[in-house]
């Protein structure tokens, strides 16, 4: 069952349904739906997702570090999402100028001399010349990540974290 509490749950069913509940029903209900997942929230113990990589530069995940801004140092990053091997880490003035993030990329295609099947970013505006070089670069490949599926979006909050590698 998906992870979440009861009150993403209620305001689900309010909004797009007919049927209007209590938080109260939707405790009970949840209760005996997922016995085990009530009982781990409530204990403040959340299972992890799981994370599979099929090897080495096979996804890549980038991601900006704003924590330093204030003190005049933004950095991006680049993590192998199989070792998590930091393939870039980079501290300039900005890290949110798409031609910055785009050089990063380039640099380390260069370094590697090849292209990695997928890669993983947030929807930024700072990823959005790094978001068509994948697909650009793996347009002709014939396997089942190529062309537009050679970049996914996502939150930040589900890429390999840098600052923690």
């Amino acid at each position: 069952m998906v992870e979440c509490d009861f009150k993403t749950i209620w305001k689900l069913v309010n909004t797009t349904t007919n049927v209007k509940v209590t938080q109260e029903t939707t405790r009970c209900v949840l209760k005996v739906i997922d016995p085990e997942g009530v009982a781990l929230r409530s204990a403040h113990r959340m299972r992890r997702k799981v994370y599979t990589n099929n090897g080495p530069n096979f996804t890549i995940h980038i991601d900006g570090y704003d924590k330093l801004k204030p003190f005049g140092i933004a950095t991006h990053g680049a993590v192998d999402g199989f070792s998590r091997y930091i393939l870039w880490l980079e501290a300039c003035y900005s890290n949110n100028d798409p031609r910055i993030i785009a050089g990063f990329f380039v640099n380390f295609v260069k370094r590697i001399v090849r292209v990695p099947r997928l890669v993983r970013g947030d929807a930024g505006t700072e990823n959005v010349w790094v978001r068509v070089m994948p697909i650009a670069f793996r347009f002709n490949d014939i396997d089942n990540i190529y062309g537009m599926n050679s970049y996914m979006t996502g939150r930040s909050t589900g890429n390999q974290r840098i600052e923690r590698v």
